[in-house]
């Protein structure tokens, strides 16, 4: 019976996952989220909390040396042998410090950070194959309403180029992340504006950046384009990294909407204890099932009120 009980909230909802979002309910984390990058740990987040994906921040294989790259690589690969996760998608850095942002005004940055992103890339194609690649439209800035059509423009001739490459060396899609802020992209108008004028651009949807919009709202808008989430909550002032429950977001309304447009992708969690005490592993699995369960009884109402 208690076994029975503990799968009651999978099962209320496995009827719902029929249409062909395989892997909706499966719980993906970024790395940080695993208390370390060890053997022990990578296996206990598999085996004992249900976390099945991952994805891979890529600072660390940018600004050293190669023997340094090769280390944390070896780390890295060392500590997902043998535990059962999957590599899902690998987030490129956007730190101010080195070129990180396409949109930037200067050329010479621009040209730069595509470069160094392709660097990245090949490094990372060491850890497995990634499925997604994760970028931030600019890095940490306060863009004017003045500037933003230049900045728009100035990412949409980078991601021109960008975009065809990832497809065609790393077979694997670019999301563009929504960014709170003054950030580029912090707006459903920004991503209009992307989504009419950059060809097979996807989005990283976050759904505790839109400070400027309800956070379900804008996956209504864009679902067609969705190829990653970040699953946490926030206050609406600004971003938290909370788990979900915790905050403002509409969960039953952000699954119905991935559920309805076809998204395939996992349940990924970008938490860590840092932001919230129960930003571990180890209430990732038991948070989504509760997610899921509320979004059932959700979609049972709805169909009664109809």
């Amino acid at each position: 019976m208690k076994n029975a009980l503990k799968f009651l909230p999978l099962l209320l909802f496995l009827p719902l996952l029929a249409s062909g979002q395989k892997r909706l309910n499966e719980v993906g984390a970024v790395y940080g989220a695993i208390r370390s990058m060890t053997p022990e740990a990578y296996k206990e987040a598999h085996d004992k909390y249900g976390i099945r994906w991952i994805e891979a921040w890529t600072g660390n294989l940018t600004g050293g040396t190669e023997e340094q790259y090769d280390a944390w690589i070896e780390r890295f690969n060392n500590a997902m042998k043998g535990s059962g996760l999957k590599l899902w998608s690998v987030h490129l850095p956007f730190t101010r410090k080195a070129p990180n942002d396409l949109s930037d005004d200067r050329p010479e940055w621009r040209e730069a950070t595509f470069k160094n992103w392709i660097e990245i890339l090949d490094r990372a194609t060491r850890l497995g194959k990634f499925r997604v690649v994760v970028v931030h439209p600019s890095s940490e800035a306060r863009i004017s309403d003045e500037e933003r059509p230049r900045r728009l423009e100035n990412l949409r001739e980078m991601l021109l180029r960008f975009i065809p490459l990832v497809k065609e060396r790393y077979n694997a899609a670019v999301a563009v992340e929504d960014l709170p802020r003054g950030c580029l992209g912090n707006s459903s108008s920004d991503f209009e504006w992307l989504v009419a004028n950059v060809p097979d651009i996807k989005i990283c949807y976050d759904t505790n950046h839109l400070l400027g919009e309800e956070s379900h709202a804008f996956a209504e808008r864009f679902a067609p384009y969705i190829a990653n989430i970040h699953v946490s909550d926030y206050d609406g002032v600004d971003e938290r990294h909370w788990m979900p429950g915790r905050g403002i977001v509409e969960w039953p309304k952000v699954i119905d909407i991935l559920m309805r447009s076809g998204y395939d992708g996992p349940f990924m969690y970008e938490v860590t204890p840092r932001n919230d005490p129960r930003g571990s592993v180890e209430y990732m699995r038991q948070t989504t099932d509760s997610l899921f369960t509320r979004y059932a009884l959700y979609k049972k109402q709805r169909a009664g009120e109809k």
